[in-house]
């Protein structure tokens, strides 16, 4: 680093909905932070069980921001102890000496080593974390011994910034005080933004000839890992039911995972008998993203309660102008659940995604609905939120380490 930064945020590794925040926050406000990586092996590649590949984004994660990598990986990878151990962390944190220090998480040893190292030294600690409390289900006694350990850690806690509303309810039920929370919503690139009305339609035809969709199809998609949590089986049990108004319907599956061979089946039964076609796509890396989007007029995230603490997927296609319809297991339900094209049904609930595939499937296409409410989960707010507070902290103290 050319200097020494004022804000220094621990990361596990290089994740693509991040890094662009700290590229945002680079552009306004140069040589504010650094960023310290435990491991990059996100863009070195990995192997990714959800999607069953071998994984590595293709959009720049460690350009256009001062970054370290401190190498702590292990043979077993990204594991909460094992993997990613706090090696040089207090080390650094004695050397930088910076006003604040930003976590993502409290799950690692890596994450843990930071926040004990700047409490130390009477470093404020702050926190941007997905945790909130509903998205799996827990016994009692779970639930109590966690509230406590999370009572305990956010004592050490001078801010935080929540990403969505239900992060915001468990920062509050956790002792934090509403001036110490601020605005940090999750929040995705929207590569889509600079393009014309026109544009956007041109992608959106050239990928729909392309995967031999008809125009005047009703395209209903998933995007993700086909996974029991994910539950995507109940996108074409739906519409098995029922096509959307009645309309002409094509099914799109981008993504991969164990499911797979189970989805192709149903996909089968569905054509054969509802002469419903069904496009897998495969796994499409982050920047040929959003053209399928496009191409997309709703999306479905149908997630059960096994730890789907927000769900970007949502981000994206309301960013490209899909309706959305979402499990009330997906965290956030919570922000976007009253927006006009959007539904939230129970989990598991077939019967209620026939009924919101039809309201949504009578709106005409409209790729710039949801751009307005989009600006309060952008990239460039939370860049500005975190510009801000990092502008506010006093110098930092000299004190030896």
């Amino acid at each position: 680093m050319s200097q020494t930064p004022r804000l220094l945020v621990f990361e596990t590794h290089p994740i693509q909905y991040r890094a662009p925040v700290f590229q945002a926050l680079e552009r306004l406000q140069p040589g504010l932070f650094e960023v310290v990586y435990a491991s990059d092996f996100s863009v070195r590649g990995y192997d990714d069980p959800g999607f069953g590949a071998k994984l590595s984004w293709d959009v720049p994660l460690l350009s256009g921001y001062s970054h370290s990598v401190l190498g702590n990986d292990a043979p077993d990878g990204i594991g909460r102890w094992s993997g990613l151990t706090g090696k040089g962390v207090d080390r650094l944190i004695a050397e930088t000496r910076p006003a604040a220090v930003l976590l993502s998480s409290m799950s690692y040893a890596f994450n843990l080593a930071a926040y004990w190292a700047a409490l130390r030294r009477g470093i404020p600690v702050w926190i941007r974390m997905e945790t909130q409390d509903t998205a799996t289900e827990r016994g009692p006694m779970k639930r109590l011994l966690r509230s406590l350990v999370y009572r305990l850690l956010y004592k050490g806690v001078s801010k935080a910034f929540y990403i969505g509303r239900l992060s915001r309810e468990h920062l509050l039920r956790h002792g934090l005080r509403e001036d110490q929370l601020a605005a940090g919503h999750y929040c995705t690139p929207d590569p889509l933004a600079p393009r014309s009305p026109d544009e956007k339609e041109a992608m959106r035809a050239a990928l729909r000839s392309e995967l031999g969709i008809p125009a005047d199809h009703v395209v209903v998609a998933f995007f993700g890992k086909f996974i029991a949590k994910k539950d995507p089986e109940i996108v074409l049990r739906a519409l098995s039911i029922g096509t959307p108004a009645g309309r002409a319907t094509t099914c799109l599956m981008v993504g991969s995972g164990e499911l797979e061979p189970a989805l192709r089946e149903l996909a089968a039964t569905l054509e054969s008998r509802q002469g419903i076609r069904t496009v897998f796509a495969g796994f499409i890396n982050q920047s040929k993203l959003p053209a399928y989007y496009l191409a997309s007029d709703i999306v479905v995230l149908p997630s059960r309660r096994m730890g789907e603490t927000w769900g970007l997927v949502v981000n994206e296609a309301l960013q490209a102008g899909c309706g959305v319809v979402m499990s009330e297991a997906v965290g956030s339900h919570r922000d976007f659940g009253g927006w006009e094209r959007v539904r939230v049904i129970p989990i598991e609930g077939e019967r209620e995604l026939v009924a919101a595939l039809a309201e949504l499937a009578a709106l005409p296409r409209a790729a710039a609905w949801a751009s307005a409410g989009m600006r309060d989960y952008s990239i460039d707010a939370t860049a500005k939120a975190l510009r801000d507070a990092v502008l506010a902290l006093p110098a930092a103290s000299p004190a030896a380490g």
